[in-house]
């Protein structure tokens, strides 16, 4: 893979120029409280305020756009456990094009109802058997459709990009020391480090995991891409993947990103933070960033740091009993 960084941030901006009609521009917030623990500055990017519920929306929208009129006439086919998936279904009904989405039988009923309710067709496959990835593939070619990854391709992580680009908007000094951003296959945080480091090059940036799905942690640490177990439950189901993606794995390594990781209590603990703090309503996998921050308050303190808040979709009954199990 060519290593671009100018070619990436200019295309970055080209894209955040193209879907920013279709999104919300999230407003980053602060909680004050914790800035005068922790003695600094910190930076949260309520993705779960957009469009569809999480920032995934940014990357089906920069993938579908690109398309051209004869791939759009044909359709998109995509596979994701919720979140990617009810990002391109809504891209693609904004860009009137068909869409097949392939999704885990066990996803969150709440994100599979959403991905149909619209206009997508859901086709399920097994975690523990089947290839999502092939059966995506095989769809597509069968059925003449464009495949929009949610992480692995450089038009989804330009979309993904957009977050960070945001931010370095927004604020009045964009001097940024640390961001912590939530990993499945990797493609916010790469697309992350394309605005960060461009105008903050000694940016430190970690992507941050379930420690018992910590594939980016791993990776990092054996300098090459690490597979995890995937037979096992998973508190946060939207990054379950078991092993970094190529493309956004060689951007994180060139950008030097490390890894954190914490456990499904303090995952739960940040929910609660987050909904009583700074009255935010995530899923599990969109605080595991802040969790990541809370577990590691001194290794942070003193610092201007950026948390990227990913999603909030979560059904009731998991956000209640993650939040009883957060005052146990």
């Amino acid at each position: 893979m060519k290593l671009e960084p100018i070619v990436w941030f200019e295309e970055v901006a080209k894209t955040h120029q193209t879907i920013a009609p279709y999104i919300h521009h999230t407003q980053v917030v602060t909680c004050p409280d914790l800035n005068k623990e922790l003695e600094g500055r910190y930076l949260f990017k309520p993705e779960s305020l957009q469009i569809t519920g999480s920032f995934k929306i940014r990357g089906a929208l920069s993938a579908i756009s690109r398309l051209s009129k004869e791939q759009l006439k044909h359709g998109v086919v995509a596979y994701s456990s919720g979140n990617h998936a009810q990002g391109v279904a809504h891209a693609a009904k904004l860009f009137n094009t068909p869409a097949i989405v392939v999704m885990p039988k066990d996803a969150p009923v709440k994100k599979i109802e959403n991905t149909k309710a619209l206009g997508a067709k859901v086709v399920f496959y097994d975690r523990n058997k089947d290839s999502r990835e092939e059966m995506a593939a095989e769809i597509a070619q069968e059925k003449n459709l464009a495949l929009i990854k949610p992480y692995n391709s450089l038009e989804t992580i330009y979309g993904q990009a957009t977050a960070a680009y945001e931010v370095i908007q927004d604020v009045s000094n964009p001097k940024i020391d640390n961001a912590l951003i939530c990993a499945g296959g990797g493609g916010l945080t790469a697309g992350s480090c394309i605005p960060l480091k461009h105008v903050n090059p000694d940016c430190k940036i970690f992507t941050a995991e379930p420690e018992d799905w910590n594939d980016h942690e791993q990776s990092f640490k054996a300098a090459k891409r690490v597979a995890v177990d995937t037979n096992r439950y998973g508190l946060c189901d939207g990054i379950l993947t078991p092993t970094p993606g190529e493309i956004p794995f060689a951007i994180n390594q060139y950008y030097g990103v490390n890894g954190l990781s914490v456990s499904d209590q303090k995952i739960c603990e940040a929910m609660s933070f987050a909904f009583n703090r700074l009255n935010l309503k995530l899923e599990p996998s969109g605080a595991v960033a802040l969790a990541c921050l809370l577990d590691n308050k001194e290794k942070f303190k003193g610092s201007r740091t950026l948390i990227m808040l990913s999603g909030g979709n979560v059904d009731e009954k998991t956000f209640a009993d993650c939040l009883a199990r957060a005052t146990n």
